[in-house]
């Protein structure tokens, strides 16, 4: 029977001493775990990739990764405002590891806090400013579950890379930070006026560069350059300009360039002018070339129809001259502009008017700037005039107005408007040799009072 009980005792102190031999192990792992947990974490918020690097045994892995992750590039100082406020509030708290035994390893429960950059005061934060006030007011956990081998006498972490990516996330595009290059946003390019790619005696030639409207749902939308060249003469550079729409005009004019490149007729010297389109960190969204081919013209006539009174009351008097042109207006939209409340008719003004205004309104594709004259005559056919000499001239480039663009072709005479017929005469060229357009009005003695009673 002693036998008996001093086994049993025996054994009772060997399943003791297991146990407490296992629980100091199990201990000891966890605290292993931890401390290499707490290490990990401070690199982690503080950002430093050279020893986050010690930290990851994928060689796929290389500092450069890291970097682009922690410290995207290709970001101006304001950019980079944004992000370096997430990361300041970046903190983290650590739960005990949990010991597995069987396969010698630990998983620690890391709780990382970060300023809600998601938050709807962020979103709507027009500056930093108010966005540092919006997360510094406002955050959010991640949580994330750290694996630590214990097998070797080295602990090492199985999935730093990933703690990494989860805490930096709010560099990609949950943030609203504009992910990718501009060029990935690009949908087409095309020219201003020159279907055929040839522009004939012209003092401006142009492109417009279409973008997806998703290039507006970011926060940051890098700002867009342009150089223009021909041969290897570098023309023009643009400053950065920043899209307000999913399209943006660029042109080239005569007077953007050197006087080497203008011929007498002040038009854009033969040859090809080649487009190129960089975002503002200079990396290449698209390029086009286009043609310029002067040809000998003399000066249009300037010539218009007769027609009685009663035709100016009942009819808009005008004549396109040029195709393009015609193409790219709005004929129901465009017409005699009635200022002054004065208007007798559709050509026909009392002689109370002080604004003789026509209203070209073309898609707002077309942007040129076109030249204008007006002439009056005594006589219906304009055989009168000397056109060496109008009344008025003047140039402009068209207002936008929703989906369209109007050119506003004014007249206001300072000793008021004589009765009698008033001609318009609008150039696509500062030489004014190339009539694209004319439009004739008659003002009657009467004034609208009168017309009116």
């Amino acid at each position: 029977m002693k036998n008996l009980k001093d086994k049993l005792v025996s054994v009772l102190l060997i399943g003791t001493l297991s146990l407490s031999l296992f629980g100091c192990n199990s201990s000891e792992k966890n605290d292993e775990a931890a401390a290499l947990a707490t290490s990990f974490c401070e690199e982690v918020k503080a950002g430093n990739t050279q020893e986050l690097m010690t930290y990851i045994s994928d060689n796929t892995v290389s500092e450069d990764d890291l970097k682009s992750i922690i410290y995207p590039n290709d970001f101006d100082s304001e950019q980079t405002s944004y992000y370096e406020a997430i990361k300041d509030t970046i903190t983290y708290s650590i739960e005990k590891p949990v010991y597995d035994s069987k396969t010698k390893s630990a998983t620690v429960l890391i709780n990382w806090s970060i300023g809600d950059y998601s938050c709807d005061a962020a979103l709507a934060a027009t500056n930093i400013y108010e966005f540092k006030s919006a997360i510094g007011s406002s955050s959010k956990v991640i949580p994330f579950e750290l694996k630590v081998d214990l097998t070797t006498e080295n602990a090492f972490l199985t999935n730093p890379k990933a703690a990494i990516d989860a805490v930096y996330s709010y560099t990609s595009v949950e943030n609203n930070v504009f992910a990718g290059q501009l060029s990935d946003y690009c949908t087409e390019c095309e020219l201003v006026l020159a279907p055929k790619g040839t522009y004939t005696n012209t003092g401006l030639i142009g492109i417009r560069v279409y973008f997806s409207d998703d290039v507006f749902n970011y926060r940051f939308v890098p700002g867009v350059k342009y150089t223009v060249i021909n041969g290897s003469d570098a023309l023009y550079a643009s400053d950065v300009i920043y899209l307000e729409e999913d399209s943006v005009r660029f042109d080239l004019t005569t007077e953007m360039v050197d006087a080497a490149f203008v011929n007498e007729d002040g038009f854009l010297t033969d040859g090809t002018y080649t487009f190129m389109v960089y975002d503002e960190h200079s990396k290449e969204i698209v390029s086009i070339e286009c043609t310029v081919a002067n040809e000998t013209v003399e000066k249009d006539v300037i010539s218009f129809e007769s027609y009685k009174k009663d035709h100016y009351l009942a009819n808009l008097v005008y004549k396109f001259n040029d195709d393009d042109l015609m193409t790219h207006t709005f004929v129901y939209n465009s017409g005699w502009w009635d200022y002054d409340g004065t208007s007798v008719g559709k050509s026909a003004f009392a002689s109370n008017t002080k604004t003789l205004g026509f209203s070209l309104a073309v898609s707002k594709e077309n942007d040129s700037e076109l030249y204008y004259e007006y002439y009056f005559s005594e006589e219906s056919d304009f055989s009168d005039i000397n056109t060496d000499e109008p009344l008025f001239e003047s140039a402009c480039k068209p207002s936008v107005y929703d989906d369209q663009a109007c050119y506003d072709l004014d007249f206001t005479p300072q000793d008021g408007l004589t009765p009698g017929y008033y001609g318009l005469v609008i150039y696509s060229d500062s030489s004014k040799k190339h009539i694209v357009f004319t439009a004739s009005c008659i003002v009657v003695e009467e004034t609208s009072g009168d017309v009116i009673e």
